[in-house]
C-alpha cells in the first residue's frame, strides 16, 4: 500500500526549504548578478544591432548601384544590336551576329530573341537564325511598341519552362517606325552569384524581387521563382520605400535592409540573428562563466557557515542513491527514519514514489518492447527525426530499402544522408520543417549503392505529453516495381494504339497510294523516253520520289502492326545475331567493314518474338553500316550483367567506329519521322525502342561526334528453356 502524507506536513516542508534557499541565493547571488547581466546584454544588443543595420544598408546600397549599372549596360547592348542601317531594313543575320557577340561578352544576358511587328520570331541567339515554332512569352510588347522605349518584365515563363526576367527593346528605323522587338533574358545565375558573393562573408542572405513580389535572384537557389509578395520587406518595397527591419527568413529571425532598384525591382539584404549577434553570444558566454565562478565561491562560503542546513539534503541524497543501488526500499526505512526533522517525511515520500515509479517503469518497458516489435514487423521503412533534423530512430526496413545501416544514421542530420535524387519532399524532415504532417507524396531516393528508387513518403508530427512537437515520423514505401509496371502498361497501350493506327492507315491509304505509285512510275517512264522540259521532268521525278517515300512509311507501319500478333518463344540471342550478320554479309563486305563478335559463353535465353527482334537488329546493324561510309569495325557483344535491384539481365551491344552523333541530334533520335538520312522515314529507331519496351527491356544509345556509336539492348533474363 502506497504511503500518503497529509497536506499540512508537505506544505511545511516546502515552505521551510524555499525559505532557506531563496533568502540566501536571491539576496547574495541571483538577483544582483541577473540585474547586471541583463543590463550588459541589453546594451550590447543595442550596439550590435545598430552596427548590423548600418552594414546591411551599406551592402544593399552597393549592390543596388552595381545591379542598376549592369542593367543599364544590358540596355545599351540591346540599343547597339537594334541599330538598323538606313534603307536596309531589318537584317536578322546581322542582328543575330551582334546578339551572339553580346551574349559571349556579357555576364548579364544569357539569350536574345527578336520578333517582328506581327509577333513572329525571327531568331533566337545563341541557338539559330531562323523562325521558331516554339511558344514564347512576349512581355511588354504593346508597351514597347507605343512607348518606343525599353521595358523590364517581372518573372515570366520562357519556352523551356523556366521562369526568367526579360528586357524588351524596340527596333526602329530611321523614321522612328516600329519594326520589331528584341527580348534579352537576364542571367539569374549571375545575379544570384553576385548576391552569394556579398552574403557568404557575413553569413547573410539576399534576394531580388520583381514588381509582383516574385524572387528573381537569391543567395539561396531554392528561393528563385517563389512568391514573397506577403513578405514584410516586399510589402515595404511595393510602396517604393527603403529602410531596415527585423523579420523571419527560412525560419530564422534576422535583421535586413531593403532598397528599391531600377524598374520597380527591390533588393533585400540581411543577416540571421545567430550570426549577427555572435559577438554578443560570446560575451554572454564570458559573463555566464563569471556568474558561475561567483556562484561557486559563494556556495563555498555559504557551505562553511550553513553545514547544518545542507546535512539533511546530503543524507536524503544518499538515501535516494541507496534506493537506486539496492532496488528494495524496505531495508532503507530504519536508517532514514532516525532523522527527527523534515528528512523522515521526505524519506517516506521518496519510498512511496520509488515503488510507484518502479511499477510504472516496468509497464513502460513492456510497452516499449511491444512497440519496437510492431515497428520492426511493419513492411515499410520507418524513421523518426527530432526538431533539429537529426535521426533518432530507424527500423530494419529502412536499412533494406536505403542500404544505409541503422547504426550509421542514428544521430546524423537527415540532410547529411545522401538519399534524395529528387527535390520533391526533400526538405520535409530537415530541422527547419520538423513536425510537419504531410499526406502521401511520391518522390525518389538514391540508396547507398547509387540505385534510384521511387518511394511513397508520408510524415506526421510527434508530440510529447504536454502537446509540444518533439519531432517527425516518416513512413517510406518502396514503389519502384509498381512504377515500372505502370510504365510497362502505358507502353503496351501505346503499342496497341500504334497497331490500330497502322491498320487504319493500310485501309485508307494503301489502295490510293498504289494507284499513285503506278501512275508516277508510268509518268516517269514516259518522261524518260520523251523529255518534256526541265520543269516538267523535275516535277514528275519529285512526285515519283515522294510517292515511294510515302509507300515505304506505310509499309513500315504495316510491318510493325503485323509483328504484334507474333507469339513469344525462347530465343538464343547469339544465334539471332549470327543470322542477322549472315543476311547482311554482302552489304558488310561491300562497305569494307570488319565484324568482331564477342559472345559470352552461356546457355541463357530470353523470351521474345523472333521476327520482331530480327527486324530490330537488322535495322540497328544497317544504321551502323551507314554510319561508316569509308569502312571500319563493327563489334557485336553479349554479356550477362547485374542490373539495379540485383536482377540479372542479358545485354547486347552493337559498336561501330563511324561518324558518331551530335548531342543536339541525340535529343531527337527517338522522335517519329525525325531522320538524318535523305531517304530515311524516321521510324526505324522509334520502332526499335518500342520493340525493346514490348520485350520488357531498354534501348540506350551512347555516341559522340567522330568517336563512333554504341547501341545497348538490355533484356530481362529467362533462366533455362531450350532455344530454337
Amino acid at each position: 500500500m502506497a504511503f500518503r502524507l497529509p497536506l499540512h506536513p508537505v506544505d511545511s516542508i516546502f515552505r521551510s526549504i524555499k525559505k532557506k534557499y531563496l533568502i540566501i541565493y536571491s539576496v547574495v547571488i541571483i538577483i544582483p548578478v541577473l540585474v547586471i547581466y541583463n543590463l550588459i546584454l541589453n546594451y550590447t544588443h543595442q550596439v550590435v544591432e545598430a552596427d548590423i543595420v548600418r552594414k546591411n544598408a551599406l551592402s544593399a546600397d552597393a549592390l543596388v548601384k552595381r545591379f542598376n549599372a549592369e542593367i543599364s549596360d544590358a540596355v545599351l547592348q540591346l540599343r547597339l544590336i537594334a541599330e538598323v542601317d538606313e534603307g536596309a531594313g531589318v537584317r536578322p543575320q546581322t542582328m543575330y551576329d551582334r546578339a551572339k557577340l553580346t551574349i559571349a561578352s556579357s555576364s548579364m544576358i544569357q539569350s536574345i530573341a527578336m520578333v517582328d511587328v506581327n509577333k513572329q520570331m525571327l531568331f533566337e541567339a545563341p541557338f539559330a537564325v531562323q523562325a521558331s515554332n516554339r511558344a514564347h512569352e512576349l512581355p511588354n510588347f504593346d508597351i514597347v511598341r507605343w512607348s518606343k522605349n525599353y521595358a523590364v518584365s517581372d518573372l515570366v515563363m520562357n519556352s523551356s519552362g523556366q521562369k526568367v526576367v526579360i528586357v524588351s527593346f524596340p527596333v526602329l528605323d530611321s523614321r522612328e517606325q516600329f519594326l520589331g522587338m528584341l527580348m534579352a533574358e537576364m542571367s539569374q545565375d549571375h545575379l544570384s552569384e553576385v548576391l552569394s558573393a556579398s552574403s557568404v562573408p557575413s553569413n547573410g542572405f539576399g534576394f531580388i524581387l520583381d514588381r509582383s513580389g516574385h524572387v528573381i535572384a537569391a543567395s539561396a537557389a531554392s528561393d528563385i521563382g517563389e512568391d514573397f509578395s506577403v513578405y514584410p520587406a516586399a510589402v515595404a518595397l511595393a510602396r517604393y520605400t527603403s529602410g531596415s527591419m527585423k523579420g523571419i527568413y527560412h525560419g530564422e529571425s534576422g535583421i535586413m535592409a531593403y532598397k528599391t532598384m531600377w524598374d520597380g525591382w527591390g533588393l533585400v539584404f540581411g543577416v540571421p540573428n545567430r550570426y549577427a549577434f555572435k559577438p554578443m553570444t560570446d560575451l554572454s558566454g564570458a559573463l555566464t562563466g563569471t556568474f558561475l565562478s561567483i556562484l561557486v565561491l559563494t556556495v563555498l562560503f555559504i557551505g562553511i557557515g550553513a553545514q547544518k542546513l545542507l546535512q539533511p539534503i546530503v543524507r536524503l541524497t544518499k538515501f535516494a542513491r541507496s534506493i537506486e543501488r539496492n532496488g528494495s526500499t524496505a531495508a532503507m526505512l530504519p536508517a532514514v527514519s532516525k532523522s527527527k526533522d523534515e528528512l523522515a517525511i521526505l524519506g517516506q515520500t521518496m519510498v512511496s514514489m520509488a515503488d510507484s515509479l518502479r511499477d510504472k517503469q516496468k509497464m513502460v518497458e513492456d510497452s516499449e518492447r511491444y512497440l519496437r516489435d510492431v515497428i520492426e514487423g511493419i513492411p515499410y521503412a520507418i524513421v523518426t527525426v527530432d526538431n533539429e533534423g537529426k535521426v533518432s530512430h530507424a527500423n530494419r526496413q529502412f536499412e533494406r530499402i536505403t542500404g544505409y545501416a541503422v547504426d550509421s544514421v542514428i544521430g546524423q542530420a537527415w540532410s547529411d544522408i545522401p538519399l534524395r535524387a529528387s527535390e520533391a519532399g526533400a526538405s520535409l524532415l530537415d530541422g527547419g520543417n520538423a513536425g510537419q504532417s504531410v499526406p502521401d507524396i511520391e518522390t525518389s531516393i538514391t540508396d547507398a549503392e547509387g540505385h534510384r528508387r521511387m518511394v511513397k513518403l508520408a510524415t506526421s508530427a510527434i508530440f510529447n505529453v504536454q502537446g509540444d512537437t518533439i519531432g517527425t515520423i516518416a513512413v517510406l514505401q518502396d514503389i519502384t516495381q509498381w512504377k515500372l509496371l505502370e510504365e510497362h502498361a502505358k507502353q503496351s497501350e501505346k503499342l496497341a494504339l500504334i497497331g490500330q493506327i497502322s491498320t487504319g492507315i493500310a485501309h485508307e491509304i494503301k489502295n490510293p497510294l498504289a494507284i499513285l505509285s503506278g501512275a508516277s512510275e508510268l509518268l516517269k517512264e514516259e518522261v524518260d523516253e520523251q523529255p518534256r522540259g526541265e520543269s516538267v521532268d523535275g516535277l514528275v521525278n519529285d512526285i515519283y520520289r515522294v510517292v515511294r517515300r510515302m509507300n515505304g512509311i506505310v509499309n513500315q507501319f504495316l510491318s510493325f502492326s503485323k509483328m504484334n500478333n507474333e507469339q513469344e518463344q525462347t530465343v538464343r540471342l547469339d544465334k539471332l545475331l549470327d543470322e542477322a550478320l549472315h543476311l547482311l554479309r554482302i552489304k558488310l563486305r561491300d562497305a569494307g567493314i570488319v565484324t568482331v563478335k564477342q559472345y559470352e559463353e552461356s546457355d541463357t535465353v530470353i523470351a521474345g518474338k523472333y521476327n520482331m527482334l530480327m527486324q530490330m537488329f537488322l535495322n540497328l546493324i544497317i544504321n551502323s553500316i551507314e554510319a561508316m561510309p569509308d569502312g571500319g569495325t563493327l563489334s557485336i557483344r553479349t554479356a550477362v550483367k547485374a542490373e539495379g535491384g540485383g536482377e540479372r539481365a542479358l545485354v547486347a551491344e552493337i559498336i561501330d567506329t563511324g561518324t558518331g552523333i551530335s548531342e543536339q541530334t541525340m535529343e531527337w533520335l527517338f522522335n517519329p519521322f525525325f531522320s538524318t538520312k535523305e531517304q530515311g522515314s524516321g521510324l526505324g529507331l522509334t520502332i526499335a525502342r518500342d520493340i525493346m519496351l514490348e520485350h520488357g527491356g531498354a534501348l540506350q544509345i551512347q555516341s559522340s561526334v567522330g568517336q563512333g556509336t554504341t547501341l545497348r539492348c538490355t533484356f530481362p533474363l529467362l533462366e533455362g528453356g531450350d532455344a530454337p
